[in-house]
């Protein structure tokens, strides 16, 4: 009964803090949304895929508030310390370019999710081609 508790309790906070993360994700520069595989939020730079929120529901593309996990890029270093942390697990397909799969919104902070995802953001932006990023940062918001 206590770990029903806590899965309950869980499934109240998450999609506060996904849809939180999404829209941190939609604002940076040249970031833009793509419904990948018929459910996966995804957020791109140049259609390079920086996240993925991930939700059970058949339809994810109706309800933002749906979302149960998120996937992103990391370093190597980030990758075998982040996947030490109960809740964090190499992400599906993507774990050997160093993506983890966030389960639980309590096994990072707020702030740490936002970082993480600047940080995959980073990543992802800087294997652009210098023309591609001057084209992204000229672009008015």
């Amino acid at each position: 009964m206590v770990a029903f508790f806590i899965a309950d309790n869980l499934m109240e906070k998450q999609p506060k803090m996904f849809a939180h993360l999404e829209q941190f994700s939609s604002n940076l520069k040249g970031a833009e949304f793509d419904l990948k595989w018929e459910t996966e939020r995804t957020y791109c730079v140049a259609g390079k895929m920086f996240v993925v929120f991930y939700s059970d529901s058949k339809d994810s593309s109706k309800d933002n508030g749906s979302m149960d996990r998120a996937s992103f890029k990391v370093t190597p270093a980030d990758f075998m310390a982040l996947t030490d942390r109960d809740g964090i697990i190499p992400a599906p397909y993507l774990a050997r370019y160093h993506w983890v799969s966030v389960e639980s919104c309590d096994a990072l902070t707020q702030q740490e999710f936002e970082q993480l995802i600047q940080q995959s953001y980073d990543m992802v932006f800087s294997k652009l081609t210098k023309k591609k990023q001057q084209e992204i940062l000229n672009k008015a918001p």
